[in-house]
């Protein structure tokens, strides 16, 4: 990756990167831009897993049952494991994935062992070293796997010593890889945190009620693959630590201009990583981590509220981009097993621009899911560089497959939602109690660091800081993207589908030809899925009632409209909804792919009363038909 002086959003992670990487370029000298090959294929040109031939028949099995009261983090690591899916190469029959730890022990950490129920012999995998921190060690173990056609794998894993010693009862996980010909199942989830104004009651009632349900929709029938679509994490009260606080207190012409000094950084660094250790180890999150493979975005929470949207000169000045560049470390760190040498490594893809790194990856033969990096380039005026606009055409274009039927597009933030400016007509119609501030904070998840940002900077920065599709500011933007897309999806004949959170309301809209007839045959047809918070708490009913109120079909071009959809028509206890296009109520998204049908069922799960469980509403997105011919 290359740092360039005018994009001070990757410069921090420069200095970072010139003062750990003779530690790490042992390990990664030229294969960084290489595919991933497992250590003992390296070592012996010969590796268990992928060249042993499978000892079964190429037929469905019945998924064990799970014992979550077994499944924690290591004990001998500071973190960890955690899976990463990263691709799979469906030519080569290929799944790559990898494994993270962190640990404060000196020395190389023991290999990884796999089992492949197929095969006879176990694989092993060597640790990567990707960073050290204040003598916590990252380490990355590459996997691959072979796939069958119609029979779904269970692979179990664990380390070949434990402090040194050989258990005779390691202990051990297991996740699913797909078969080829089956169903890809996958899990969406956002907005993986509390804020600091979310009601005492849900602190009370916690954060693993729906990772209970989304393991337990895992146990009935196995998710090769969970999507976190942004604030997988809230690094909010990174603005709480001393040194923080005693900046934000300066007046403003000290504040743009202090230094991100040593004391700063190492305060930001110290915050960002006990906090990542802390969440990514308690609660059933931790169980999911290492159960099910990831493939992550970000979004502002995962650094500081609303980061990216800042005038100017308060996002580019030192101490502000000192905050992103020790998010990004650590993001890369935990999230995406990856340090700023070895993105290509782990599968992302940065522009021309330099910033950001955006994922396009293989659910399968029948679905790609593209998600871009919508926070690193972000500013007032735009989200996406024209350089990524630019990788992301191609990129999408090359690696669609000639199977591929649906294009799945993950977004930080919702495409298809109602819009600002309705929103505000709405709230003076409603007369609502609350602020205007209060309201549009709370439509976008906005937080009390973002009340904090807010008041230390000056009112003026309350609409700068709402920075969604939804916002006047981005429509020729939001024209931008549909149209490449729709573009794509007429020369491809893949059906396009949206999926975003942050907003913390579940519910669904779409995109739609002027001209259209029939769903079936539409490229434009392209439906969005909102899915949050599956921690946070809910937006107040008067948010609710002045989004249903706003809530129109709306011309986006000459030849696209689109509009929110009824979905919600029974609430979680079985009374009749009035407002059935969004439901504040916490949710996560299950999706299964039926191959038969060519169709993905996007199902919300919303936590009911009682917080055991949910209640499922089912959308079915069904692939694109060729268009009849014209008499």
């Amino acid at each position: 990756m290359t740092f360039h002086k005018d994009h001070p959003h990757l410069s921090a992670i420069g200095d970072f990167v010139s003062h750990v990487g003779h530690k790490i370029s042992h390990a990664f000298d030229d294969d960084s831009e290489k595919e991933a090959t497992s250590d003992q294929d390296k070592d012996n040109h010969l590796d268990p897993l992928l060249d042993d031939k499978e000892e079964c028949d190429d037929s469905p099995v019945e998924p064990s049952r799970q014992d979550y009261e077994s499944i924690r983090p290591s004990a001998q690591f500071k973190c960890g494991p955690i899976l990463r899916y990263q691709d799979i190469q469906v030519d080569r029959r290929r799944w790559i994935g990898s494994v993270l730890i962190v640990t404060d022990k000196e020395g190389p950490p023991p290999r990884l062992v796999l089992r492949d129920p197929t095969k006879s012999r176990v694989g092993y995998s060597k640790p990567r070293h990707l960073d050290t921190w204040e003598g916590n060690h990252f380490y990355r173990y590459d996997i691959q796997l072979t796939l069958l056609g119609r029979r779904e794998k269970r692979i179990e894993y664990w380390f070949e010593t434990e402090n040194g010693e050989h258990p005779q009862h390691p202990q051990k996980w297991n996740f699913y890889v797909p078969a080829l010909d089956e169903g890809h199942n996958w899990a969406f989830y956002s907005c993986n945190g509390f804020t600091s104004d979310v009601d005492p009651e849900m602190i009370r009632v916690g954060p693993n009620p729906l990772w209970d349900d989304l393991l337990s929709a895992h146990d009935q029938k196995p998710f090769h693959t969970m999507v976190g679509g942004g604030d997988q994490i809230y690094n909010d009260d990174v603005l709480a630590t001393p040194e923080m606080t005693e900046w934000l207190r300066m007046k403003s012409e000290s504040r743009i201009s202090a230094e991100f000094n040593n004391e700063k950084r190492y305060a930001v660094e110290k915050f960002y990583f006990e906090h990542y250790v802390q969440h990514f180890t308690t609660g059933t999150y931790s169980k999911a981590l290492s159960l099910i493979p990831s493939v992550n975005s970000w979004d502002d929470h995962d650094i500081i509220d609303g980061y990216g949207s800042y005038p100017p000169k308060y996002q580019f000045c030192d101490v502000m981009q000192g905050i992103g560049a020790s998010a990004a470390r650590f993001y890369l760190l935990f999230q995406q097993h990856a340090n700023a040498n070895t993105t290509s490594h782990a599968g992302l893809q940065t522009s021309k621009s330099g910033k950001g790194w955006n994922c396009i990856t293989h659910f399968g033969k029948r679905t790609m899911v593209v998600l871009p990096d919508t926070r690193s380039e972000r500013s007032k005026q735009a989200i996406l560089s024209d350089d990524t606009y630019e990788l992301l055409e191609t990129e999408i274009n090359a690696k669609l497959l000639p199977t591929t039927k649906h294009l799945v597009v993950v977004l930080g933030t919702p495409l298809v939602y109602p819009a600002l400016k309705h929103f505000e007509e709405a709230l003076e119609k409603l007369g609502g109690k609350l602020s205007r501030g209060s309201m549009i904070g709370k439509i976008f998840g906005k937080s009390k660091a973002f009340e904090n940002v807010l008041g230390q900077f000056g009112p003026e920065l309350l609409d700068d800081l709402v920075d969604s599709w939804a916002c006047t500011v981005h429509t020729d933007e939001k024209w931008r993207l549909v149209e490449l897309l729709q573009g794509i999806a007429v020369r491809r004949g893949v059906r396009v589908t949206f999926v975003g959170g942050d907003v913390h309301v579940g519910g669904a809209g779409r995109l739609f030809g002027a001209d259209s007839k029939d769903r079936s045959v539409d490229p434009y047809d392209m439906v969005q899925i909102i899915s949050s918070a599956i921690v946070n708490g809910p937006p107040p009913g008067a948010v609710i009632s002045a989004l249903h109120v706003s809530s129109k079909t709306y011309k986006l071009n000459e030849y696209t409209f689109e509009e929110m959809t009824e979905i919600f028509h029974i609430d979680v206890d079985g009374c009749p909804l009035e407002k059935k296009k969004l439901l504040n109520r916490r949710n996560w998204c299950e999706v299964r792919e039926q191959p038969t049908e060519s169709q993905l069922t996007f199902t919300i799960r919303i936590e009911n009363l009682n917080h055991i469980g949910a209640q499922k509403y089912p959308v079915v997105v069904k692939s694109l038909l060729p268009s009849p011919p014209r008499q």
